[in-house]
């Protein structure tokens, strides 16, 4: 099923990005649109603010400085070559990438029939510690060893489909906000590392390896969230890390429904570990069939909460 999906992505991909890879791309400059038979080529730092519009190849490490800005506008596609190297686009200014629910701007890799991208052939989008604001907003993120890595706490993300990565999202040392996003079919949906704080919040969180995992003592938000059918936990804690877990649908994953920290209160935990798809869980002990070691449970649900999960269309 993974594997046909994976096929059926990289069709799509490689038809939005039906660049001629020969092509040599010459000096960009700002508002210039690419196109499939000329594609804007980028790679390097920066030297001024910039708009990429259209069809856009990377071929190298692009990097956005400190004081610098650049702006993706809706309908783009950013494809990068995995041919010329395991590329990424490092954030040390600003990013601005938002698109439209029926003009996603994608990001994810080249590739053809004979040989068909294979996830991780390209880093991901990271944000240094020194971005001080940046927003994506219906983008479509695929094919990455991490999409989207968050050192910063002025990154926002929503209304995103992040798919078929081998992480979705990594907040490290961080508290970006992570709302009203599809995070599906990845490794790991979110993970969390160092003290972060993220709020996560509205998303649909589904058929991932591992939902959100915690570690190092971090403290992100959960709040109405649909976290289901991930083949193991659904949110996992380590080192001390301990969520605040408030209203969320958690159902039907493989493993358990919250395992080992954090403090649940009016959750709907029905269906994980195996344990009978209609079985509900209102257990209010650390421990019960569904979470193990968890800090406190309080006035688990009965009912589905009706506003968990993306409420957005246009995936």
């Amino acid at each position: 099923m993974r594997s046909a999906d994976n096929r059926i992505h990289s069709i799509i991909l490689i038809l939005s990005l039906s660049f001629w890879i020969g092509c040599q791309g010459g000096a960009f400059n700002i508002g210039e649109i690419g196109t499939s038979e000329n594609p804007l080529q980028k790679s390097g730092e920066l030297t001024e603010n910039e708009v990429w519009a259209g069809k856009i190849q990377i071929v190298g490490d692009v990097i956005v400085p400190e004081g610098k800005t650049l702006t993706i506008r809706s309908d783009s596609v950013v494809g990068l070559d995995s041919e010329t190297g395991t590329h990424q686009l490092i954030i040390r200014g600003s990013l601005y990438a938002e698109g439209d629910p029926d003009r996603m701007i994608i990001f994810g890799l080249l590739g053809s029939e004979t040989k068909p991208p294979k996830t991780g052939d390209w880093v991901g989008i990271r944000f240094e510690g020194t971005s001080p604001n940046s927003h994506l907003s219906y983008c479509r993120i695929q094919e990455a060893d991490i999409a989207l890595s968050s050192e910063s706490d002025g990154v926002q993300i929503e209304g995103c489909l992040l798919q078929n990565n081998k992480m979705a999202i990594l907040c490290n040392d961080s508290s970006p906000t992570i709302s009203d996003n599809q995070i599906d079919k990845n490794g790991t949906a979110i993970k969390c590392l160092k003290n972060a704080s993220p709020e996560i919040t509205r998303n649909s969180i589904l058929a991932n390896e591992l939902g959100i995992v915690c570690d190092d003592d971090s403290r992100p938000t959960i709040h109405y969230n649909e976290i289901s059918s991930n083949y193991q936990d659904a949110i996992r804690c380590h080192a001390s890390a301990s969520p605040e877990i408030v209203s969320n649908n958690i159902t039907a994953n493989g493993g358990w429904a919250v395992y080992d920290g954090g403090r649940l209160r009016e959750n709907y935990i029905r269906g994980n570990k195996e344990i009978g798809p209609d079985v509900v869980d209102r257990g209010t002990g650390r421990e019960s069939g569904q979470f193990y070691g968890v800090d406190e449970v309080l006035d688990p649900l009965a009912a589905p909460v009706p506003d968990a999960g993306t409420q957005r269309e246009g995936y």
